[in-house]
């Protein structure tokens, strides 16, 4: 079982959103970030980096590199035999060599490559899908525990209060 990092008041942490828009709970990772966006105040805290990696977030890594996190914390659908709209943390090792969405890389591949290329921390934050498949919208099971997931990677990220603006971004 993966242990729930340990991210420092001090760190520098790259969130990474991973998913399609287009596959139903596959965007999950990309609808967090927008809660994460919600959550945190304005306090010109620049420990934090919201990046929208999409389906290909490697194409990110400069951006993340500039950033220089300590962490990167990768936040994506995975299918680890839960409930719908549960999280929790896993070792990409764990998920075998098939990708297990849309995306084109693993999630061991990508986590080595991140790791090598920046030389911060990575871990995955992974929530079980109802389904994948060609849909516009989360699953009702899914859309429902957002507040509670978002609660759950604020308190790691140390990320309190309504957003006012000015937070740092990218897609």
């Amino acid at each position: 079982m993966t242990r729930t990092p340990t991210i420092g008041l001090d760190d520098r942490v790259a969130v990474v959103g991973i998913g399609s828009a287009l596959r139903g709970d596959d965007a999950v990772g990309l609808r967090l970030l927008d809660h994460l966006d919600s959550r945190r105040g304005h306090s010109g805290d620049d420990r934090l980096l919201l990046v929208e990696g999409g389906v290909a977030p490697e194409n990110h890594t400069s951006v993340i590199r500039r950033f220089a996190p300590d962490w990167i914390v990768l936040v994506d659908a995975v299918d680890f035999g839960g409930d719908p709209g549960s999280g929790k943390w896993v070792d990409p090792d764990d998920l075998g060599g098939e990708s297990f969405s849309s995306h084109k890389s693993t999630p061991a591949m990508l986590r080595t490559f991140l790791a090598r290329e920046t030389g911060a921390e990575v871990a995955l934050f992974g929530i079980q899908p109802a389904t994948i498949d060609h849909a516009r919208a989360l699953s009702d099971a899914v859309e429902h525990r957002l507040d509670e997931l978002a609660e759950e990677l604020a308190e790691i990220l140390s990320i309190d209060g309504p957003s006012t603006g000015g937070n740092s971004r990218t897609t």
